[in-house]
């Protein structure tokens, strides 16, 4: 799988489109391309990988939890 928030593909037929838009529609696909850029940056994949790596302790932290009342009974 790709490495990509949204594909590429749409990405640029959403962008020819943009001649043909309504001045509203233009800025709420440039307000949609704004907010993928962020979420494309270095710092926005580096707070995802703190939170995967949260997310990963907390569901061993949850497996050790069960094991252990399961061994209590």
């Amino acid at each position: 799988m790709a490495d990509y928030i949204v594909d590429p593909n749409l990405l640029a037929v959403i962008q020819s489109l943009k001649p043909y838009m309504s001045s509203r529609a233009l800025q709420c696909t440039e307000v949609a391309e704004t907010l993928l850029e962020i979420l494309a940056s270095e710092q926005a994949r580096r707070v995802q990988e703190k939170l995967q790596s949260l997310r990963q302790e907390y569901k061993m932290a949850v497996q050790a939890a069960k094991a252990k009342k399961t061994g209590d009974k």
